[in-house]
């Protein structure tokens, strides 16, 4: 009995492991057949590339960059607390703390009776640094323009006869044709900004006089900027003080925000 039951398990046995052999062999044989075939990777979804469409300037020509950062500089707010402190050192102050040039064009000054050693008595808190100039220039018949990559500060009738030529887009504001740029430079003439040449005067007949045996032509040198058409640039071309500009830019937007709103609204009553 007992070498009968040796027997039969033998058998048993036998078939067990070659059961086990198989799925071996199997499990040998997917594993290969996973290396042959190559994984499929996810799709990746491409995005398209961002296209940044660059806003076009409000003039040309553009600001250099240390201009763009006078002009950020000038808009900023700053703080300060002058007991009596020299002129000089009160712009030496700004200069360090917006890390700007400021410079003090003495010629001028003293054109004016006024010295770098005028003393200013003012505390300011959260005002716009341009502000803050004008406060302490004003009284003393001084202001400021940004030339040459610098702050400058010089009398009024300096800056008053200092002129820059800029180009100033403004086909979104004049879509209806020729008379619409008339129309916008009669806005900005009529807007008081700055002084103007009289209108039209490039088309007066000189007048022409004598003295003695000299004789000379009257130029029309009249005092102030002019404005003139570039039609196929769709463009004004301006010529004004930096101030002047400076307004000339404030207007120009406040008519692009005027006009956005107008055109919102339209759109809304469709």
């Amino acid at each position: 009995m007992h070498r009968f039951q040796k027997q039969l398990r033998s058998p048993l046995m036998s078939v067990g492991m070659g059961a086990l052999l198989c799925g071996v062999l199997t499990l040998a044989i997917q594993a290969e057949e996973k290396k042959a075939t190559p994984e499929k990777k996810a799709e990746q979804k491409v995005e398209p590339p961002l296209v940044t469409v660059k806003a076009q300037p409000v003039f040309y020509p553009v600001l250099t960059k240390r201009e763009e950062l006078i002009d950020s500089m000038l808009k900023r707010n700053t703080h300060a607390q002058f007991p009596k402190v020299p002129l000089h050192e009160t712009m030496v102050y700004f200069s360090e703390l917006h890390n700007i040039p400021i410079l003090l064009q003495d010629k001028y000054l003293e054109e004016v009776g006024i010295t770098r050693e005028e003393l200013i008595d003012v505390t300011f808190t959260d005002q716009s640094l341009q502000n803050v100039l004008e406060y302490i220039l004003e009284p003393l018949d001084l202001t400021y323009v940004v030339d040459k990559e610098m702050v400058l500060i010089t009398t009024k009738e300096r800056a008053a006869r200092t002129f820059m030529t800029r180009v100033y887009p403004v086909g979104d504001l004049c879509q209806s044709g020729p008379d619409d740029y008339s129309a916008l430079e009669m806005v900005i003439r009529n807007a008081r900004i700055g002084e103007w040449k009289p209108e039209g005067m490039d088309k007066l007949t000189p007048v022409y006089g004598s003295s003695g045996s000299e004789s000379w032509v009257d130029t029309f040198q009249f005092k102030g900027g002019t404005i003139s058409v570039h039609e196929p640039s769709k463009s004004l071309v301006i010529s004004q003080t930096y101030h002047a500009h400076e307004a000339i830019i404030k207007l120009l937007q406040d008519l692009r925000k005027a006009q956005a709103a107008q055109q919102k609204t339209a759109e809304q009553k469709i």
